[in-house]
């Protein structure tokens, strides 16, 4: 499954998305996703998990020495920020759709 965001502005990368859903959710962990931005760059390991507040966009991290939790790489502005998390959660959504569509 892919996905990616129709119209990117010049100063953003196109966005591909790909999901791989967990069969069996671990605690709110839902799926996994693997983003490539404009054919040249991938980052594997993005989350897709269920919180207080629903469905969000988690990127990938690591633990630091005070147990907090630092990503490895985000987007740096707020623009592409919400153009990243939203194509993410579109194809997160159409998945889910396949998925209920095939049963």
């Amino acid at each position: 499954m892919k996905n990616q965001n129709q119209s990117p502005s010049q100063n953003h990368p196109k966005v591909e998305v790909r999901i791989h859903p967990i069969s069996t959710p671990r605690s709110n962990l839902l799926a996994y996703a693997a983003v490539t931005l404009s054919n040249c760059f991938v980052i594997n390991g993005v989350q897709i998990l269920n919180g207080k507040n629903g469905i969000f966009v988690a990127m990938p991290s690591y633990k630091d020495k005070k147990g907090e939790y630092r990503d490895i790489c985000f987007p740096v502005t707020a623009e592409f920020r919400s153009i990243l998390h939203e194509t993410v959660l579109a194809e997160y959504a159409q998945s889910c759709e396949q998925v209920a569509v095939g049963q």
